[in-house]
């Protein structure tokens, strides 16, 4: 896909609930991935519509392949 996060210079990962973007990024950090993660709606939306959260993952280029690994053990390559 090649999109990137502008001032971090990281990869975007994948779009995920809030829920599941915490866990995503649990795992990575227990490889050793650094991630970053940005909402996809404003905080305000999301509190007037009541609507989930949905994070978008970011993670350093030199550690997608392996980021990827981990999205595909987690989540099996299946988009929610």
């Amino acid at each position: 896909m090649g999109m990137k996060s502008q001032d971090s210079g990281f990869e975007f990962l994948a779009e995920k609930e809030a829920m599941w973007a915490e866990m995503l990024m649990q795992a990575l950090k227990d490889n050793g991935i650094a991630c970053a993660a940005t909402p996809v709606h404003g905080a305000g939306l999301v509190l007037r519509t009541g609507m989930v959260e949905r994070m978008r993952v970011f993670v350093a280029p030199e550690k997608k392949a392996r980021a990827d690994e981990i999205l595909e053990e987690l989540f099996g390559g299946a988009e929610d």
